[in-house]
């Protein structure tokens, strides 16, 4: 079962190196830039872990769609770039997919820093994703080609691309959440502050339901 990586990048030239290093020659790693100018693809040129793409499109629905047509491996697995897997991470998913009504997956999310803000954050994450459905690229979403095309890949939208994503593979087959945790950079938490970050998702996610376009949520949220 060969399991393609695939990594959308805008400007990540101080963290790509790192979560290139996780991974051997077992996998396929497709890095897929949105348009970076900080030396992000000579990073990833020069590790041989990798092939580097470039997006005809911006936006992360477009670059994980454009690495999803080079991958040539039967499982997509779409990680960000401060995203770290669990050791035995790429077994579970693997081990996870012999169950043929499994289609897709994610993992637990955890976070680099160990504060209990930080530790609530995780955890509430972790509980919305598992009883609401509502989960975000943060957390490693893993889902079987075929599957991938039937849905017809991420939707065209400049948010919550992720989590619609995430809904339509739901819809077709069972979507598993693995029984370890991704360990994700707290650095957007850091750089907005925690509170104000999570409200302002939880704020931006109700707009969404309320049917506000995803274009002008967009805007607010950069």
């Amino acid at each position: 079962m060969q399991i393609s990586v695939i990594i959308p990048v805008l400007n990540e030239k101080p963290i790509i190196g790192a979560c290139l290093a996780q991974f051997c020659d077992e996998v396929e790693v497709i890095v897929v830039d949105g348009g970076s100018t900080d030396g992000t693809q000579r990073v990833v040129e020069a590790c041989d872990r990798a092939q580097w793409v470039r997006a005809k499109e911006t936006g992360r629905a477009h670059q994980m769609n454009a690495g999803a047509e080079q991958a040539t491996g039967d499982v997509f697995l779409f990680l960000h770039a401060d995203t770290f897997l669990p050791a035995n991470g790429l077994t579970l998913i693997r081990q996870s997919l012999r169950a043929p009504d499994v289609v897709g997956g994610r993992f637990q999310l955890g976070l680099s820093e160990n504060a209990m803000g930080f530790r609530l954050v995780a955890f509430m994450s972790t509980m919305r994703s598992r009883y609401l459905g509502i989960t975000y690229g943060d957390q490693g979403i893993y889902v079987r080609r075929e599957t991938f095309e039937g849905v017809g890949g991420f939707p065209r939208l400049r948010l919550f691309e992720d989590s619609e994503f995430c809904k339509r593979v739901a819809r077709v087959g069972k979507f598993a959440m693995l029984d370890a945790a991704v360990c994700t950079s707290t650095r957007r938490w850091r750089e907005q502050g925690l509170v104000r970050t999570v409200i302002w998702m939880w704020v931006l996610r109700m707009l969404y339901t309320c049917s506000v376009s995803d274009v002008t949520l967009s805007r607010w949220y950069r």
